[in-house]
């Protein structure tokens, strides 16, 4: 699911950001007869979500009987991908303000940092999912840009290349590491 997810964000956010354009204002081209409310809508909901679900299916690897800090982290993370995620999808239809980006960001951040001691975890996922925290806090922090400083140099483009396109990456390279981790070693000729 953190594969898929993460998969389907930057494509997402390709489609997206050429409908909307490059600034806050939004130029309502189409694609595939689709207005950029209907791309924002797939681009807010089913990637959050299914990377939520992800990271809900990890919860015995990566939250289990850890530190509180951790478990802070995890709970982070999830309430800020699944509920952005559902009220993108379900109530506004459209790609909603960032409000949870921070909070997703300091969750995964509070997660690598308190698994960092535990021996179950390998440093490349702690790595990504802190590199992952800290992509959503840069992303934020462009959105507390002025507007009218903002659009000057198509801040709104550069937001979701954090946002979306690279925090997608991440998530869809952590979950191959995931899912590499947990498949059963191959059967090989001296195993039958």
């Amino acid at each position: 699911a953190i594969v898929a997810g993460g998969l389907l964000m930057p494509v997402l956010w390709i489609v997206y950001t050429t409908v909307h354009g490059p600034t806050s204002f939004n130029r309502e081209w189409f694609v595939l007869g689709r207005s950029s409310h209907f791309w924002g809508r797939l681009l807010g909901g089913p990637p959050n979500l299914l990377v939520a679900l992800g990271l809900i299916s990890l919860y015995p690897l990566l939250a289990h009987s850890a530190r509180r800090l951790t478990r802070v982290g995890y709970t982070l993370a999830v309430i800020g991908l699944v509920v952005p995620g559902g009220l993108d999808l379900f109530i506004w239809r459209a790609i909603g303000p960032p409000f949870f980006v921070p909070v997703v960001g300091t969750g995964l951040i509070l997660l690598a940092f308190g698994n960092r001691h535990d021996p179950r975890s390998q440093w490349q996922g702690l790595s990504l999912l802190m590199l992952i925290g800290i992509l959503q806090m840069v992303a934020f922090a462009l959105a507390l840009i002025p507007i009218e400083i903002y659009d000057q140099f198509g801040g709104y483009r550069i937001y979701g290349l954090f946002a979306h396109f690279l925090t997608g990456l991440g998530w869809a390279v952590l979950g191959v590491g995931y899912w590499r981790r947990q498949a059963p070693p191959p059967i090989g000729p001296a195993q039958i």
